[in-house]
């Protein structure tokens, strides 16, 4: 079962303490520590069948905000014979995930964010047991889970063993985010309008003395479609963020280095696929970083040592 056990919150604290793990929360329930998140945006098949398979999970109980970013042709709300405890905001204009996630983040009441893509759900684990990890460990910001694409038969996210490890960030199609500590940091930054806002926020985060780790425990399925996705943007904006990335956190004597090599990566990627996005987005950032330099907050040499040599999610 994917959200919490049905025995006893005390026999199970207690089997817990004689069998040398960590003990469960006592109280209150789930749904009193954790909310589901999904943005959307023009793919209101996917975003029903999603609400379908958090039916099936029995995640029921806990609070699930929607927010629409301005679909082109607003439809019934999905899932409403289902049931869910459902609270969709929709918005005239689209102006982005990054935005739209700060604001459904400020929505929440609970502590915990379990955040989905409109194509993503859970299939298996213990959402519980994340929440258990994350209580016991005061320096978590993010939980990410290994996730896995059945129409393309890929882990995006493959877990390395079966143990919990410390990562360098997380995906942002599930993983599951302790709000006090994402306010801390700052929140998403607004200005990267779309994509690379996971990494930005694990480089803040890790500065602060928060931490990304990834759980094994608990499996999501992600299912993209071609369906109101616009490769164009991605591109453009995966170019622009991935250079205003380097500029903001990479140290001073390896930076020019860092950014010769990711200049020269995507400029040979986007000879290869012929998608020329990806050349105006780095050249976009060449004015962005200008703009954008009060967002500076370079590693140390030490600190990204240790940054590289953690996986990746």
């Amino acid at each position: 079962m994917i959200g919490a056990s049905r025995e006893p919150e005390i026999m199970r604290s207690r089997k817990s303490i004689k069998n040398g793990t960590l003990p469960t929360i006592a109280r209150p329930p789930l749904s009193d520590w954790v909310s589901i998140g999904i943005t959307t945006r023009n793919r209101w098949q996917d975003l029903s069948a999603t609400l379908k398979r958090l039916a099936e999970a029995e995640l029921g109980q806990l609070p699930i905000h929607i927010f629409d970013d301005g679909s082109d042709e607003p439809c019934p709300i999905p899932g409403t014979s289902l049931p869910l405890q459902l609270k969709l905001r929709r918005f005239s204009d689209s102006v982005g995930c990054v935005v739209r996630r700060n604001q459904l983040a400020s929505d929440v009441k609970t502590k915990y964010l379990l955040s989905l893509d409109d194509d993503s759900y859970p299939v298996s684990g213990s959402l519980e047991a994340a929440v258990q990890f994350a209580e016991t460990h005061s320096d978590v910001l993010c939980l990410s889970f290994p996730i896995y694409n059945p129409v393309a038969r890929i882990h995006q996210t493959p877990s390395l063993g079966k143990q919990i490890y410390q990562v360098r960030s997380f995906t942002g199609c599930g993983h599951l985010m302790n709000l006090p500590h994402f306010w801390k940091v700052g929140g998403y930054r607004e200005e990267l309008v779309h994509q690379g806002e996971e990494m930005d926020l694990a480089a803040r985060a890790i500065q602060e003395g928060f931490k990304c780790f990834h759980f094994p425990g608990f499996q999501i399925h992600h299912t993209p479609s071609n369906q109101g996705r616009s490769w164009h943007r991605m591109d453009y904006f995966g170019s622009r963020n991935n250079l205003l990335w380097n500029d903001w956190y990479v140290p001073g004597p390896i930076k020019f280095i860092q950014q010769t090599r990711t200049i020269l990566a995507r400029t040979l990627l986007g000879l290869r696929v012929r998608r020329f996005a990806l050349f105006k987005g780095q050249l976009d950032a060449l004015w962005a970083i200008h703009q954008l330099q009060r967002f500076r907050r370079p590693f140390s040499m030490e600190l990204y040592r240790l940054w590289k040599e953690l996986p990746v999610c």
